[in-house]
Parts: structure tokens; C-alpha cells; sequence
């Protein structure tokens, strides 16, 4: 009887530790969710932060292009002024020598 008394008492301590350790294991995987729900979102805000990076490098080169391509634009119409201006400046050249010889006859 004794045994049987002491087996009760041995029972409902190990039951109380595992009524125990459930709500040990409980409190621990809610942290862990919590926290590997908080790692989850600064994953997805790292992966969202470094596709903003890779499209601003994309969009800046894309704006280097464009800015590159109005240069050459602006280079070949200042070429094209150059050759009109030396061209003009002959035909003014010319009209100039051509008004000095009706002026000295």
C-alpha cells in the first residue's frame, strides 16, 4: 500500500512536470514563431531592398544612355552649324570682295 502511495505521489509529481514541460515547449515554439515570423518580413523587405537597388543601377544606365545619346545628338548639330557657319562665311567673304570690285570701278 505504501508503494502503491508513494507510486501515486511519484505519478502525479511526473505528471505535473510534464504538464510543466508542455507549457515550457508551448511558450518556446510561440516565440520561435514569432521570431521566425519577424525574420521572414526582414527577409522579404532585404530581397525588396536589394531589387530596388539592381533596378536603380538599370534605371541609371539607362539614363546614361539616354544623356549619352543627346550629346551625340547636340555634337552633330553643332557640326552641322560649323559647316553652315564656314559656308556662310565664304558666301559673306565673296559678296564682300564682290561689293569692293563694283565699289573701286
Amino acid at each position: 500500500m505504501k508503494h502503491t502511495e508513494q507510486l501515486e505521489e511519484e505519478c502525479s509529481l511526473f505528471i505535473g512536470k510534464c504538464a510543466e514541460f508542455k507549457s515550457k515547449i508551448g511558450s518556446l515554439v510561440s516565440a520561435l514563431s514569432t521570431h521566425g515570423d519577424k525574420i521572414e518580413k526582414e527577409k522579404l523587405r532585404a530581397i525588396g531592398q536589394r531589387n530596388k537597388v539592381v533596378s536603380e543601377v538599370e534605371d541609371r544606365k539607362r539614363q546614361e544612355i539616354a544623356i549619352q545619346a543627346a550629346i551625340a545628338e547636340k555634337r552633330a548639330e553643332l557640326e552641322r552649324y560649323m559647316v553652315q557657319l564656314g559656308s556662310l562665311e565664304k558666301v559673306e567673304a565673296e559678296q564682300q570682295a564682290l561689293i569692293e570690285k563694283l565699289q573701286n570701278q
